[in-house]
C-alpha cells in the first residue's frame, strides 16, 4: 500500500483510527488500578465516556501528525541523497532529459521532489514553457499538502467540542439536584451530600473542558511546526526545479531548432533587410513626388504665363459672293 505525504487512503485512515482506540485503552488501563481517591484516576473516570473519546480523537490526531512527519523525513531523504542536480555539470539537451527520464527509479515516481523535476522534464522535451509550469506545479504542491489537513482539521476542531459537550453534561448533572435542595432545606447533612454531588458535577464539567484544551493546545503546535517544514521542503524542490531550468535553459538545441543566440541573430538580420526595404521605397516615392512636383510647376508657369501674355485674335470681314447686281 503506497502512502504519499499530501493525502491519505481511506484505509490507512481507517488504520489510525483502530491504532488510536488501541492506544486509548493502553492509556487508561493502568489508571484503573490506582487509588480510587487518586486525582488522576478521579481525572480521567469521571465522566469517562467523554474523556475517553477525547483521548482517543487526541491519539488519532498525534498519529497522524507522526505519520506526516515519518513520510516528510522519506521525502526530504529521497530530496537530499536521491536528486543530485549538481554532479550535472554539462547542459541538458533533448536526449539527455529522455535518458534521465527513464532513469528515475519505479520506487521514487511517486515522490513530490521526482514527480516535480519529471514533470518538468517531459514539457522541456515536449518544448512547453517550463518555468511557468514550475510556479503551477509549486502551488499545487503547497494544495495537495494543505489537502491532506483535511482529517487533521476536523479532529483539531471536534475535540474542543466534545470538551464543551462534558461541561454541559456535567452542569446538567449538577442542576438536577436543585429541585432537592428544597426538599431537604432542614436537614444539614443532606444538604451536605447534595452540595458535595453538586460540587464533583461541577468539577466534572471543567474537568473535561481542560482536558479537551490541553489536547488542542497540543494539536496546534504540532500542527503548525508541521505545516511549516512541509512548507519549506516545498521551498527546497522548487530550488532544485530552479537549477534543474537553468540547465535547460542554457542547453545546447536540437538540428532544426534555433538557440537564443541565432534567434537574435535573424531577428537582426529581418531588421536589416526591412530597415533596407523601407529606404528603398522611401528613395523611389521621393524621386516619383520629385517628378510629379516638377511637371506641376511647369503646368503653373504655363497657366502664369497665359495669364500675363493673352492671346490676339484678328477679324477679318470679306464681301459675301452673290449677284452683281447687289
Amino acid at each position: 500500500m503506497r502512502i504519499e505525504i499530501n493525502k491519505y487512503s481511506f484505509e490507512v485512515s481507517m488504520i489510525i483510527f483502530v491504532g488510536a482506540i488501541i492506544l486509548t485503552g493502553i492509556f487508561y488501563l493502568p489508571i484503573y488500578f490506582l487509588s480510587h481517591d487518586s486525582y488522576l484516576r478521579a481525572f480521567f473516570y469521571r465522566c469517562w465516556y467523554v474523556q475517553m473519546l477525547t483521548t482517543w480523537l487526541f491519539l488519532a490526531a498525534l498519529l497522524f501528525i507522526i505519520l506526516r512527519f515519518i513520510l516528510l523525513r522519506s521525502e526530504r531523504r529521497i530530496l537530499d541523497k536521491k536528486v543530485a542536480l549538481e554532479n550535472i555539470e554539462e547542459n541538458i539537451t533533448v536526449p539527455l532529459a529522455k535518458e534521465l527520464l527513464e532513469a528515475i527509479p519505479s520506487q521514487y515516481q511517486h515522490a513530490i521532489s521526482f514527480r516535480r523535476l519529471g514533470e518538468i522534464l517531459w514539457a522541456y522535451v515536449r518544448r512547453e514553457e517550463v518555468v511557468r509550469l514550475n510556479q503551477e506545479l509549486s502551488r499545487r504542491d503547497l494544495e495537495q499538502i494543505e489537502g491532506g489537513y483535511v482529517v487533521l482539521n476536523a479532529l483539531k476542531q471536534l475535540i474542543p467540542v466534545l470538551g464543551f459537550l462534558g461541561t454541559v453534561v456535567g452542569l446538567s448533572l449538577g442542576m438536577a439536584k436543585f429541585p432537592e435542595l428544597s426538599e431537604t432545606a432542614g436537614n444539614f447533612e443532606s444538604l451536605r451530600t447534595i452540595l458535595k454531588d453538586l460540587a464533583a458535577s461541577l468539577s466534572v464539567s471543567f474537568d473535561t473542558t481542560l482536558l479537551a484544551l490541553g489536547y488542542t493546545v497540543i494539536i496546534v503546535l504540532l500542527a503548525s511546526f508541521l505545516r511549516r517544514e512541509e512548507e519549506q521542503f516545498v521551498v527546497e524542490v522548487d530550488d532544485k526545479a530552479r537549477h534543474l531550468i537553468a540547465k535547460l535553459t542554457d542547453a545546447e538545441t536540437e538540428p532544426g531548432s534555433l538557440s537564443q543566440s541565432s534567434l537574435d541573430v535573424v531577428v537582426a538580420e529581418l531588421v536589416n533587410k526591412l530597415a533596407a526595404q523601407m529606404e528603398t521605397s522611401l528613395k523611389e516615392v521621393g524621386q516619383r513626388l520629385g517628378h510629379s512636383l516638377e511637371n506641376l510647376l511647369k503646368k503653373l508657369e504655363e497657366l502664369r504665363d497665359g495669364i500675363q501674355n493673352p492671346p490676339q485674335y484678328e477679324i477679318l470681314v470679306q464681301p459675301l459672293k452673290g449677284r452683281s447686281n447687289e
